[in-house]
Formats: structure tokens, C-alpha cells, sequence
């Protein structure tokens, strides 16, 4: 019996080859792409759950008011971990971490690069953390000064594919660490990552730097292991009253904990919990793209309704059961999932990597291993086949025997209602996905060509090492030469990171607290980055700097309270030096947020204010200039100086874009997408339109017969469909307009969603459409109506 099933099943599937094909493709796109952003959303949320004692390790979060705003820090001091080990019993383990500065590493005279992510670890965070090594002892690996631990990547690049322990990595060019360990790639889905450990007694030996950093600073991220049986809040309360010897910053900060598995999306640093809603906007395209699929397999199934109704008749009038014809139509829809499945799962196979880093996600190929990929995968073929089959099977097997047979079916039995309803739903999520595609894109368009008060176009911006102090005049005269004296200047800030400093100050007058930004800068720093004055220094375009000036932008000006000339008052900050000039505002941040509060501090001596520590030579390129060319001649000046460092740079442009990279790689995820439910709702779209050719050959025939028109037949037959088409622009709009209003709030500075936006969705939909319906309406036009009056 199922054999016979089985056979009708497949002739029907080949009988019927172009619908098959469409069914069979719609479920394939359906299924790969909502298992690819299923997969990518159960990533996102099952961040750092891989770790051993993840249920129960938590990151201490320090968190002070300020301005009347909360602050969240989760830097510690080094000792603030050991001493609440002693203090708390609760405490099981814990774990300090810092992911560290960018640092160059050598291992001989080939082999010497600027790396970054080199971090600074207890060794108790190999085992704590679940991290396995491939060469060396993880209990050993990171306990005594002197230790480096490598990622695999890391140490390929360095010592190829040999066994590194043992062998010496020179820090920072002074200092030779002994590699203790290789790691095994690091699992995407955790908030620690990083590409070296450095045990963490050696910081204190690394120089007078990080030995200052490592006394003085608060810059460890520490996580705690609590006991089985430990109650989370007694052990924050406990938090506040550890004690010792060191000033743990503000005494009015409370400690928070949060648990390891919640940090990558409901941390308190991301109170807006922009992660968690862009990952909940490509859930629902998952789900509406796989909707779609399935709505175009019972389209197709039911509009092809009429003609299987003889085969359910005859079947029924010699004594088939309803259940047996269910169970037929069952499998049919089986068949054609399990195809599709079958063919999505290489699909995916085929283009994981390449999706990947084409939409910069971040997930290896482990994922596709893991349990719940096939769990996911396994769900979605048996709800698809579920679905899917459901309302064709109860449709076709209710039938009655008697109408069939008499020819007198009517079209309330052919779905006809439901399908239209069905198209109406594809092209209102189409049309709806590519009205929020045109708002982002406007969106992302505003934000990287709206002025920001600072010229950021065609700059350099050349990390010069804090070693070169001796060579910096020499470097910079060079360059110079090369690139005119006024497309040159210097900063101690890498601009456009979050690698920019702030200052927490009081205003004199308001008494009001204030955040401000803080950046060292060269006199040519102004007109080189374009850089509006509202008060110049006095004598500032006749001599030159001869001591540190102190500079503010208009912000910093208002929220201090100071109106009038600010050049003929006192300080704006307690503790701080008189205004010397005033500048416009600009931004170093992303556009998310108001412009903030800066402080530049105009230097004399670039070599003792700017290089202390190295800072940065930022250099215009001319805009007519081959980019590649010009980079490979600036590497050759500052080769020529004997630099102590490998040549480090990167565009101004490039880092300000990155400031917006989540908004990118949604806009990315969106424009894809959107491509892909339009493809599956014309699929659909061409699939119905096929079937109403063939329902309505005689009709057609018999209209050319008495002089009907190719013009007039199309328009016949793509009139319904256009309708639909129009309705679903209609309902689509106002559900779009407030989705993406809702969005860009999370933006200070922002577009206004124009009317344009609609029509072109709208238009583009009704373009797709047209294509799509004409192709088999025109072909249906220009038959020979001899032929279409014979049909049977």
C-alpha cells in the first residue's frame, strides 16, 4: 500500500515538473535561509554557556552616578579579586582578565608585527573558562612571570606549524616571554577573545608602564566562581564591604554581578538592548520568509485543486477513505520537503563560510555540528511538512464524490479566496522589507555624509611608537616634505575608537558633573582636519605655541554656564587651566549620541606631551592619489628612520564607519533578505499565474477568436494580481513606517522617513510583479486559438 503511495506521489510530482520545481526551490530558499538566521540567533543567545562552571561565574560591575547618569566600569583594580576571595566564603575561584593594549611581538628578525588583543590573565582562566591548549599544561601554563600563552593563529604566524613551548617571544621589543602554551581556536560565541595570554604575575616586570597599570589602575575585568549553595545577593552585598589596602576609586560605587551566560546581550552596558533588537528583527524575517515558502506550496497545491478533483472523486466513488487520501496528500508534501530540506542543507553547507564573512557575522564552522543545528533543522522539516500539507490534504480529500463526477465543482472548494489572501501576505512582508531596506540604506547614507565638524576624508593615521621620541622630528619633517607642511599634523588619540580619554570634572559655576573628552594635538591639528574656530587664542596665526594651551568646544562652553566672550573669564572645570580659544563642535563618537564635551590641550613640545606614551601622525592624502601608491611611500619614509616598531596605520574614514558596523551588517542582512522573500513570493506569483493560463485556455481562445487583443488579454489576466499587488502596498506602509520610526530612535542625529521611501517600495514590488505575470500572460496572448479550443 505505501509502495503505491509512494508512486503516485512521484509521477504527481513529475507530471507537474514547473510546479514541482517552484515548490521545491521556494521550500529550499524557505529552509537555508531561516535555518541560516535561526542558527546565527541561537549563536547570539547561547553566548559563553560552553563554560564549565557558567551557571554559577559572574563578572563584577562596578557602577557609580555621575552627572546624574549611571556609569558602568567592569576595570578593577589587580587586587580587588584576591582580597574578596579572602573575604567572602561564598567565593569559590576567581578570575582577572584584561584584554590587554596593541603590542609588537618578535621572535626574530623576520618575524616582528604590531598584534592585537595580547591580554593579561590568572591561570586559573584556562580552567575556570573551559579554554583547552594543544601543546602545554593548562594548570601550569600561566602561574609564574615570564609565561606566554598563544592562540593557534598566532603561533602559525610566529613559529609555524612546530611545537612553540619553550621557545622565547620578545614583548614589546625588551622584554623575552617563554611560550607556555598553544590554544585551541576560541568558540565565537564568548565575550572573552583575545590572541595571546600573558601570565598575569609578569606585568609588574614589563616595563615601568603596564608595572603603573598594574599598581595603579583599574583595569581588570574579574569573574567570579561562587560556591553551589552561595546566595547572589548576599554575596553583592558582601561586595561593598571588602577591605584593604588599596582606594577602590569612587566609595559611593556599588558592585554588581552579572552572570556570565547574560553578558554578550543583557549587560547593563547595553541598556537600550540594541543586540537583542536587531537579532529579534532578523528572527521575524526568518519567520517570514519561511511563511512565505510554505504559503506558496499550499497556493500552488490548492489552485491545482480542480485538477486532481476527478482522480479524488473516482477514488472516493470505489470506496477510498478520506484518511487514505489524506495520508496520499501527506506524502506528497513530505516528498517535496524532504527535497527541499535535503538540498538546503547543502545549500547552507555551501555557502556558510561565504555568507559569513560577506554579512561579517561571526560564527564558525562548529556551529554546523552542534546538536541544535540539526535540532533546528529537524523542527523546521517536520513543521514545514506539517504545515505545508495540512490544509491541501483536508482540502482535496473533502471533495464530495457526487459534484466532482457531475462536473459542477464550485471555486468556494478551490481555495481561491485563501490564495488571494496568501499573495496578498507575500508581497505585503516583500514590499514591507524593502520599504525598511531604502530607510536603513538612507539611514547609513546620513550617517557617513552628514558633517561631523571634522574633516575626516583621505587621513592617514600613522601609529608612531612611544620609542621613536629621538626619531619623531626627523619622521615629520619628512613627511611633510612629501605631503605639503599643511596636510600634516600630530594627536596622542586614536580618533574614531573607543580608545579616546575621559575626564570626570565639576563645573566652577553650575556645580554640575560632566564627562568630558580629552585630546593632546599639535597647532597644525586645527586647519588640517578642517576644524571651525568660534574664539581663537590670542596671536595665534602670528607666532607660535610656546606653552600648552587649553582649548574647548562650544558644549564643554554651555555646560559650564559661561556665556560672552569665554576668553575673558575664569576656568570653566575646578582644577583646570583658563580658556585659551574655543572650537565648534565636533564628533569622535558614533552619531548614536549627542556630541560630547572636549578638552584639547595645544602642546609645544610634541615630543614630551604627544609621544610619552606614542601617538599619531595624521597625514591627508590628495584626493586625485592612488591610495595603494601613496600608503606604500609613506611605509618607505618612515622605514628610512629606523623605527622600533613595524609600520602601523589605518583611514579616519574606515574607523568612523566602523563605529557603525552593526547597523552595516543589519542593513546587509536586510538587503539580502529582502532580495530573497521577493524571489519567493514571485515564485508564488508565477506559479498562480501559470495555473490561471492553463484554467482559462479556452476563455482566452475564444476572446482572440472575437477580436480581443494581446494588450487586452494581459491586461485580463494581470489586472487581479495587480490589485493585490496595491493592497499589499497599502497595508504594508503604515506597519513599515512605524517599525523603522521605533528604530531610529536609538539615534541622536537621524532622517525623517519620506514619502519617496513608499513609492519606490511600492514601485519596484508592482515592477517585480509585472515581469513576473507578463511573462506567461503575453505568452498565453500569443497562442493560436485553434490550439487553445482544442485542449481538453
Amino acid at each position: 500500500m505505501l509502495s503505491n503511495y509512494l508512486k503516485i506521489a512521484l509521477r504527481q510530482l513529475w507530471r507537474n515538473r514547473l510546479f514541482s520545481v517552484l515548490n521545491l526551490v521556494g521550500l529550499t530558499v524557505g529552509l537555508a535561509v531561516s535555518t541560516f538566521i535561526a542558527l546565527y540567533v541561537w549563536h547570539e543567545f547561547h553566548y559563553d554557556r560552553f563554560h564549565p562552571f557558567a551557571e554559577r561565574t559572574y563578572r563584577i560591575m562596578c557602577m557609580s552616578k555621575f552627572g546624574g547618569e549611571e556609569v558602568f566600569f567592569p576595570g578593577l583594580h589587580e587586587s580587588f579579586g584576591r582580597l574578596a576571595k579572602q573575604q567572602i566564603p561564598e567565593i569559590d575561584e576567581f578570575v582577572r582578565w584584561s584584554d590587554g593594549t596593541d603590542v609588537v611581538l618578535q621572535s626574530d628578525v623576520n618575524h616582528q608585527f604590531k598584534e592585537e588583543n595580547i591580554g593579561f590573565a590568572d591561570a586559573s582562566i584556562l580552567t575556570v573558562m573551559g579554554f583547552d591548549l594543544l601543546y602545554g599544561n593548562k594548570k601550569t601554563a600561566l602561574t609564574t612571570p615570564g609565561q606566554i600563552v598563544l592562540t593557534r593563529p598566532l603561533a602559525e604566524k610566529y613559529f609555524g606549524l612546530q611545537n612553540p613551548v619553550g621557545k622565547t617571544l620578545l614583548f614589546d621589543k625588551h622584554f623575552p616571554l617563554t611560550v607556555s602554551g598553544v590554544m585551541k581556536d576560541l568558540p565565537t560565541n564568548s565575550v572573552i577573545q583575545f590572541n595571546a595570554l600573558v601570565s598575569l604575575p609578569s606585568m609588574p616586570t614589563l616595563g615601568p608602564k603596564h608595572r603603573e597599570l598594574f599598581k595603579q589602575y583599574g583595569m581588570f575585568t574579574t569573574y567570579l566562581v561562587l560556591r553551589p549553595d552561595a546566595n547572589v545577593s548576599t554575596v553583592t552585598r558582601k561586595l561593598k564591604r571588602v577591605t584593604g589596602g588599596f582606594q577602590f576609586g569612587d566609595l559611593k560605587a556599588e558592585y554588581l554581578l552579572e552572570s556570565m551566560p547574560s553578558l554578550h546581550l543583557y549587560s547593563r552596558t547595553d541598556q537600550k538592548g540594541e543586540a537583542r533588537q536587531s537579532l529579534y528583527i532578523l528572527l521575524t524575517i526568518a519567520l517570514v520568509i519561511l511563511a512565505l515558502a510554505i504559503i506558496n506550496y499550499i497556493s500552488m497545491t490548492t489552485a491545482r485543486a480542480t485538477k486532481r478533483a476527478r482522480e479524488v472523486g473516482i477514488r472516493k466513488a470505489i470506496g477510498g477513505q478520506r484518511r487514505e487520501l489524506i495520508f496520499q496528500f501527506f506524502l506528497e508534501s513530505f516528498l517535496t520537503t524532504t527535497l527541499a530540506f535535503a538540498t538546503s542543507l547543502l545549500v547552507l553547507q555551501g555557502i556558510f563560510s561565504w555568507a559569513n564573512e560577506a554579512l561579517d557575522l561571526h560564527m564558525d564552522n562548529r556551529v554546523l555540528g552542534q546538536g541544535p543545528y540539526w535540532g533546528v533543522m529537524l523542527v523546521l522539516w517536520l513543521g514545514c511538512s506539517l504545515l505545508a500539507g495540512a490544509y491541501p490534504a483536508l482540502l482535496l480529500s473533502g471533495f464530495r464524490p457526487a459534484l466532482i463526477l457531475k462536473g459542477t465543482l464550485t471555486m468556494r472548494y478551490s481555495g481561491a479566496n485563501l490564495r488571494r489572501t496568501f499573495t496578498t501576505v507575500q508581497f505585503t512582508a516583500s514590499i514591507g522589507l524593502l520599504i525598511c531596506s531604502l530607510v536603513l540604506f538612507a539611514q547609513m547614507r546620513f550617517l557617513r555624509t552628514r558633517s561631523i565638524g571634522i574633516d575626516r576624508a583621505q587621513v592617514v593615521s600613522m601609529h608612531i611608537d612611544g620609542d621613536m621620541q629621538a626619531q619623531l622630528p626627523a619622521l615629520r619633517d619628512a613627511i611633510r616634505g612629501w605631503a605639503g607642511p599643511a596636510n600634516v599634523a600630530t594627536t596622542n588619540t586614536r580618533l574614531f575608537t573607543s580608545n579616546v580619554s575621559t575626564w570626570f570634572v565639576e563645573t566652577k559655576k553650575t556645580k554640575k558633573q560632566l564627562m568630558v573628552n580629552a585630546l593632546t594635538v599639535d597647532k597644525s591639528f586645527f586647519d588640517m582636519m578642517g576644524i571651525r574656530w568660534l574664539y581663537r587664542p590670542d596671536d595665534w596665526a602670528a607666532r607660535p605655541v610656546t606653552s600648552d594651551l587649553t582649548v574647548y568646544n562650544q558644549t564643554a562652553i554651555r555646560e559650564a554656564g559661561i556665556t560672552g566672550n569665554p576668553l575673558q573669564q575664569p576656568a570653566p572645570f575646578k582644577y583646570d587651566s583658563v580658556v585659551a580659544g574655543v572650537i565648534a563642535d565636533f564628533h569622535v563618537h558614533s552619531l548614536h549620541g549627542p556630541v560630547s564635551a572636549m578638552r584639547l590641550t595645544v602642546v609645544s613640545d610634541t615630543n614630551r606631551s604627544i609621544m610619552a606614551n606614542g601617538g599619531y601622525v595624521l597625514v591627508r592624502l590628495n584626493p586625485n592619489t592612488n591610495v595603494g601608491q601613496a600608503v606604500d611611500q609613506l611605509k618607505a619614509i618612515y622605514d628610512r628612520q629606523q623605527p622600533t616598531a613595524p609600520f602601523d596605520y589605518y583611514f579616519l574614514d574606515d574607523a568612523y564607519n566602523q563605529l557603525y558596523a552593526r547597523e552595516d551588517r543589519l542593513a546587509r542582512l536586510f538587503n539580502a533578505f529582502t532580495g530573497l522573500t521577493l524571489l519567493v513570493a514571485c515564485l508564488g506569483l508565477l506559479g498562480l499565474m501559470t495555473f490561471n493560463v492553463e484554467a482559462r485556455t479556452k476563455e482566452i481562445g475564444i476572446r482572440k477568436v472575437l477580436g480581443a487583443s494581446v494588450a487586452s488579454i494581459v491586461a485580463l489576466l494581470s489586472k487581479d494580481f495587480m490589485k493585490l499587488v496595491l493592497l499589499a502596498i497599502v497595508i504594508a506602509s503604515p506597519i513599515a513606517w512605524y517599525a523603522m520610526n521605533q528604530w531610529l530612535q536609538q539615534f541622536t542625529y537621524k532622517i525623517d522617513i519620506r514619502w519617496w521611501m513608499f513609492v519606490l517600495a511600492g514601485g519596484l514590488a508592482a515592477l517585480v510583479a509585472v515581469l513576473t505575470i507578463s511573462f506567461q500572460s503575453i505568452k498565453a496572448a500569443l497562442m493560436n486559438p485553434v490550439k487553445s479550443l482544442r485542449t481538453d
